[in-house]
């Protein structure tokens, strides 16, 4: 190229190509989903919110296992992500404390579970025998994590 001249243009694509995009949009008008983050790391929690944007949740977070029970009894949650390592209770007991909750909603509210653990066969057996209905292990991509909400929280109907 010669200096001073402008590189070709790229093709544009065409809008009627189909593809899908990472994280479903709800339709408008409909009440956003409640995701609630449970993860004594700060820092990790923000990272969630940004990767889960495309789908336009609304966030409830707790530090803690004990933290995240109070939260989701006193509020109603659409999807539960925990850490399996906390301080106090862990992510696989505050799975099964959620699965034996009295309120037939909370029990039945899909739990994706997320450990860095070394140990990931021993950690997704615990969160199987509690109930989770996903597992990942850490560190999580965006587009790993919005298949697998996609794939256990449908999106909400008008």
């Amino acid at each position: 190229m010669k200096a001073g001249t402008l590189p070709e243009p790229l093709p544009i694509r065409s809008t009627t190509e189909t593809t899908r995009p990472l994280g479903a949009r709800p339709a408008a008008g409909t009440t956003p989903q409640r995701v609630l983050l449970v993860d004594d790391s700060r820092s990790i929690r923000t990272l969630l919110k940004i990767y889960l944007m495309a789908r336009n949740f609304e966030f409830l977070e707790a530090e803690s296992a004990e933290e995240g029970l109070k939260v989701s009894e006193a509020e109603p949650v659409d999807l539960v992500l925990t850490d399996f390592h906390m301080d106090g209770m862990n992510g696989a007991d505050f799975a099964a404390q959620i699965r034996a909750s009295s309120n037939p909603r909370l029990a039945k509210v899909p739990i994706l579970m997320m450990t860095g653990d070394p140990n990931v066969a021993e950690v997704r057996a615990l969160g199987q025998k509690a109930g989770i209905s996903a597992f990942v292990r850490k560190p999580v991509s965006c587009a790993q994590l919005m298949t697998l909400v996609d794939t256990i929280l449908p999106l909400p109907r008008k």
